[in-house]
């Protein structure tokens, strides 16, 4: 009897010592890109390796940022993304220029293969935004691209697309649909940028 006492007093005070941590939700970057049949044909013959997206620390982390008023930047607790945006926003582009076929390959900047043009891509924006009383909430997204011939380093072409998107609800989930939707919006400037260089 006097084991089972001792036993009891000794669970009752670990579980007090214990914090239940609340369940963390994943969120994935994954647009739906509406992609422009094109004849344009002055790059098929030319190959692309598409470089790792230069960003802020913020945008290369899982944690998932929000910006309240003009200064005050915070952290989502019970939400994180599955991959780092930066990350994830180069693979959504691997994935266009494949799609589009463009080229005569797209390959990552891990591949051991030479390439006829390099894309650099700087992530300048991809944060969800509220007012000061947080009533009103919207996603920005800005990218830059830039094609550089991989020979001489030169540029041959630049271009910097933008949306904002309102959020249809003041969180996470809000956040993360409205960001998938203007990165899709900026995806599908991209596309047409490409076709008109590529003419």
């Amino acid at each position: 009897m006097y084991k089972i006492i001792i036993v009891a007093i000794a669970i009752f005070s670990l579980s007090g010592c214990t914090t239940t941590q609340p369940p963390m939700t994943e969120f994935r970057v994954n647009t739906e890109l509406k992609i422009i049949n094109s004849d344009s044909t002055k790059c098929l013959d030319e190959s692309l390796k598409v470089t790792q997206a230069f960003s802020t620390s913020a945008i290369m982390s899982v944690k998932m940022n929000y910006t309240q008023g003009p200064y005050k930047q915070f952290v989502y607790s019970e939400s994180q993304w599955a991959d780092s945006p930066n990350r994830a926003i180069t693979s959504e582009i691997v994935k266009l220029l494949r799609e589009a076929k463009l080229f005569k390959n797209v390959q990552i900047s891990k591949s051991r293969s030479k390439s006829d043009f390099i894309l650099e891509i700087n992530i300048e924006d991809f944060m969800q935004y509220f007012n000061n009383n947080s009533t009103k909430s919207y996603a920005n997204v800005i990218v830059s691209l830039s094609l550089l011939d991989a020979a001489t380093n030169s540029v041959i072409a630049t271009n910097t697309f933008e949306s904002r998107v309102d959020t249809k609800s003041l969180d996470a989930n809000g956040g993360v649909e409205a960001l998938n939707k203007a990165l899709a919006n900026v995806l599908e400037q991209a596309n047409a940028w490409f076709i008109g260089v590529c003419k």
